[in-house]
């Protein structure tokens, strides 16, 4: 399974990304057929998604398989995934644990944000216990001397490249077996799980949570808020909720101006006690709701995390 996919992408796309983008028997395929193929092999729980691109409006150079797991994203734009990319001259494809680039690019331009990715992936690195058996790279060269200098498609494969954890390299002409690969993405996959556990996290809880309680409650409080910091799945929930404090009504905008417009935090409002790694309710609409920055804070120091109705009564007294 594995091994096919791969083989075919590397044998087929330089030739079908001259043809007409639009409607494209390949591109849907890539699009459409590999990610259910995949999810129907791997039996992944349901907190992973997978996504695969050909481009979006025109064919990508760099075409990419993506495992996303959804507590930390569902987009290659944020936080961090498993993914095949294909390197420009289709030689091969790395298996990659990999940071998306688009949040670190707008806070800190093209150029800088690449320095910026690369240290993260050292301090990533740092958090990552596991003994791996397999050829791992902590550079990865997709060969991008085979796209135009100076375009964004260049451009986007050193922000890949900067963006990298860890990866390991399959030449086009010794592809190793579907097993070995499945067995290789299976490696990852527990490095991916990991790096999440291993994120750093404020002690959940008031000055007075005692240590106990604290370390038997910080795995659920991590996954929360992770939940939380899913930038794709929070934006949408701010998009439904709107930007005004649903616990005191303090509304950014009002209060600093310009630099306060469409800004506000989103929290999940389901109890922490019901959160559990394999299956995490993320509806924006209904699980969801938006706080300031205080607020946010302040239900998250009381245990069990109330409701947003007993919070309002609480901070009413």
């Amino acid at each position: 399974m594995l091994e096919n996919i791969i083989e075919r992408v590397l044998s087929e796309y330089s030739i079908v990304s001259k043809e007409n983008f639009k409607k494209h028997l390949f591109a849907s395929y890539l699009r459409n057929d590999v990610p259910v193929s995949l999810d129907t092999y791997l039996k992944l729980p349901d907190i992973y998604s997978i996504e695969a691109s050909p481009g979006n409006g025109s064919w990508a150079n760099i075409p990419w398989i993506a495992i996303f797991n959804k507590l930390v994203t569902e987009s290659v734009r944020f936080g961090f995934f498993v993914v095949y990319l294909f390197r420009a001259d289709f030689s091969g494809v790395y298996l990659s644990l990999i940071q998306g680039t688009a949040s670190q690019k707008e806070i800190y331009g093209l150029g800088r944000s690449k320095e910026v990715l690369r240290n993260q992936s050292k301090i990533f690195r740092r958090m990552i216990l596991t003994k791996i058996d397999i050829n791992i790279y902590e550079k990865i060269d997709l060969k991008l001397e085979a796209i135009p200098k100076e375009t964004t498609a260049r451009r986007l494969g050193q922000a890949y490249e900067a963006g990298n954890i860890l990866a390991t390299y399959y030449s086009r002409d010794a592809l190793p077996s579907s097993q070995k690969m499945l067995e290789d993405l299976l490696r990852f996959i527990n490095i991916y799980e990991e790096l999440i556990e291993n994120q750093p996290s404020e002690a959940p809880g008031s000055d007075s949570y005692s240590e106990e309680v604290w370390l038997e409650d910080l795995t659920k409080y991590r996954i929360h808020r992770r939940v939380e910091r899913n930038q794709a799945l929070c934006k949408k929930a701010k998009e439904i909720h709107g930007y005004i404090c649903k616990a005191c009504g303090f509304d950014f905008e009002n209060r600093y101006g310009e630099i306060g417009r469409n800004y506000i935090e989103a929290h999940h409002i389901v109890p922490i006690s019901s959160l559990e790694k394999t299956k995490v309710q993320l509806d924006p609409s209904k699980d969801f709701t938006v706080l300031c920055s205080n607020c946010h804070r302040m239900i998250h120091r009381i245990k069990p995390t109330p409701s947003l109705e007993e919070f309002k009564a609480i901070i009413r007294t």
